[in-house]
C-alpha cells in the first residue's frame, strides 16, 4: 500500500536536525535529490551534512576559493539517505525511521557518501 503524497516546502525542512525515535541527532538536512515525474518533481534522497557549528563553518570555508587552491579545504561529510526512510509527519522535527528493522539506530546501514 503506498501511502499519499503529501507536499512539503523545502525551506520548512532545509537546516532541520533528523533525529532517530530515541532522540538522537543522524544529521543536519543539506539538500535533496529529485527526480521528475510528469509535471512535478519527487524527492528521492536527502542530504545529510555534519553536525555543529564547526562543521557548518568549515563547509562555508571549504567553498573559498583561495583555501581550495591552498589545499586548506578539506572535505565535507555528507550522506545520502532514502526519502522513505524519514518521517516528516512533523516537519519541524524530523525523524529517521529506517528501513524494516532498523528503527532507533544512531547510523543507518548501507549509507552512502554523497557526490559533494
Amino acid at each position: 500500500m503506498i501511502a499519499p503524497a503529501r507536499e512539503i516546502r523545502l525551506e520548512e525542512i532545509l537546516g532541520r536536525v533528523v533525529r532517530t525515535a530515541a532522540g538522537r541527532p543522524v544529521g543536519r538536512i543539506e539538500d535533496v535529490r529529485v527526480l521528475p515525474e510528469g509535471d512535478d518533481y519527487v524527492v528521492r534522497e536527502v542530504i545529510l551534512g555534519e553536525l555543529g557549528l564547526r562543521a557548518r563553518l568549515l563547509s562555508i570555508a571549504a567553498q573559498l576559493p583561495t583555501l581550495q587552491s591552498l589545499g586548506l579545504a578539506g572535505p565535507h561529510r555528507t550522506r545520502a539517505i532514502p526519502w522513505e526512510w524519514l518521517d516528516f509527519s512533523d516537519p519541524v522535527r524530523p525523524r529517521f525511521k529506517g528501513r524494516e528493522g532498523q528503527e532507533g539506530r544512531e547510523r543507518p546501514e548501507g549509507w552512502e557518501e554523497a557526490d559533494g
